[in-house]
């Protein structure tokens, strides 16, 4: 079934709550005061990246990186699809303890990790649960690199071919390491006019009509 239910999220489970928090009391050690941090193979910056490599560090350490990122990801589908649950986490108004108890007996009805428990329940302390999708996406952005894939997104005015994705893609790969995998995702912007826009890893190429315009339209701008 779905990791949360619109029924758990609503109702307060004081009982598996309290089930819960012992159960991360059992885990928080391995979490947060490890003596050997694992880094990932790859770096992500801010509060997002923080709590994700500390949760990557934690699953490798017992052998449940893949099955963290499974978790993580239906956690992820939870927050998009229940209603209003994604503006819950957000809401000042609602104490820690309430949304911990929320939370906890969902977690707990669903078998959720504990390293995934925790880091919530921590999260939610330190008034960050409106960054846990953000967390997620740190998250696979590590495994991602762990398994040597790069992901790649173009975005172009129109659709683009099966030739021309096909080609496209034989003109990325040249640039990958033997060891990497491309993972090609593509989008349509009409403000594009025309040409693409291409994002891969950490660098992004502009080749659209938009900003070709823009840029002649700077240059004769200039005085002669």
């Amino acid at each position: 079934g779905p990791l949360i239910n619109s029924e758990a999220v609503v109702s307060t489970q004081s009982t598996g709550a309290a089930r819960l928090a012992a159960a991360v009391r059992c885990h928080a050690r391995s979490f947060s005061t490890a003596s050997e941090f694992i880094r990932g193979p790859v770096q992500v910056f801010g509060i997002e990246g923080r709590y994700a490599h500390a949760l990557y560090s934690a699953a490798t350490k017992q052998g449940a990186a893949d099955q963290i990122e499974g978790q993580l990801n239906s956690l992820q589908g939870a927050i998009d699809s229940v209603t209003g649950l994604k503006e819950y986490l957000s809401l000042p108004v609602c104490s820690k303890e309430e949304k911990k108890a929320t939370l906890g007996g969902a977690f707990e009805e669903a078998g959720v990790d504990p390293l995934i428990s925790n880091m919530v329940e921590t999260m939610i302390d330190n008034k960050r649960s409106n960054h846990i999708s953000g967390v997620v996406g740190a998250y696979n952005t590590i495994m991602a690199a762990e398994r040597g894939e790069v992901p790649c997104t173009v975005t172009s005015a129109n659709p683009l071919s099966e030739d021309h994705l096909e080609s496209l893609k034989g003109a990325l790969g040249k640039f990958l390491k033997p060891n990497e995998k491309l993972l090609l995702d593509t989008a349509t912007d009409g403000s594009l006019i025309g040409g693409m826009v291409v994002e891969i890893g950490d660098k992004r190429v502009d080749m659209s009509t938009a900003t070709k315009i823009k840029k002649l339209k700077a240059a004769l701008s200039l005085p002669l």
